[in-house]
C-alpha cells in the first residue's frame, strides 16, 4: 500500500454499513458548508500498489457523519462505478478530511452527509458529468442510515 496526496481540487471507511442515529441531522452535500467547512488543502490517502480499475474513470459515493469535533466517522462507500479497488481510496480520502463549524453551526452539531469522489476523469466536461452523475445518491438520506 502506498500513500498518495490528493489535492482537494481533484475531489469536487469501509464497505460495512454504519448505523447512523436517526436524530442526527442529514445534510445534502450542496448545503454542507452551512454546517461544516473542510479545512484540508490536500488529502493523504492510502492507494493500493495494484488492483482492479485503478486507472479507469471512476466515481465513488460515500456517506459519513461529521462529529462535533469536525472529524468524519461512520464512513461507508455506498457505490463505486465501475466496481474496483478505488473504493478503499475513497474511504481513505474521507477519513483524512477535517472540518470546522460553518456559520450556521455555532453549536458544532454533528451531521450525516454524502459525497461523490471522482477519480481519473476525462477532460471533456460532459463525460466528467456523466461519470459523476452515476454516483449521486439521489435518494439520500432515505435508506442510508
Amino acid at each position: 500500500m502506498k500513500r498518495l496526496v490528493i489535492p482537494i481540487c481533484m475531489l469536487a471507511a469501509t464497505n460495512a454499513a454504519a448505523a447512523i442515529n436517526p436524530n442526527i441531522l442529514a445534510v445534502q452535500p450542496d448545503q454542507l458548508t452551512h454546517y461544516w467547512v473542510m479545512t484540508n488543502t490536500s488529502l493523504n490517502v492510502d492507494v493500493p500498489n495494484s488492483g482492479v480499475n485503478l486507472s479507469k474513470p471512476t466515481c465513488s459515493a460515500v456517506t459519513y457523519m461529521i462529529g462535533s469535533d469536525g472529524v468524519p466517522r461512520d464512513i461507508v462507500v455506498r457505490r463505486t462505478i465501475p466496481a474496483g479497488d478505488l473504493t478503499t481510496v475513497a474511504a481513505s480520502a474521507v477519513k483524512d478530511m477535517r472540518y470546522v463549524a460553518g456559520a450556521e453551526n455555532a453549536a458544532h452539531q454533528p451531521v450525516f452527509t454524502s459525497l461523490v469522489i471522482p477519480f481519473n476523469l476525462p477532460a471533456d466536461p460532459a463525460e466528467r458529468k456523466a461519470i459523476t452523475d452515476a454516483c449521486v445518491l439521489k435518494d439520500f438520506p432515505q435508506g442510508y442510515r
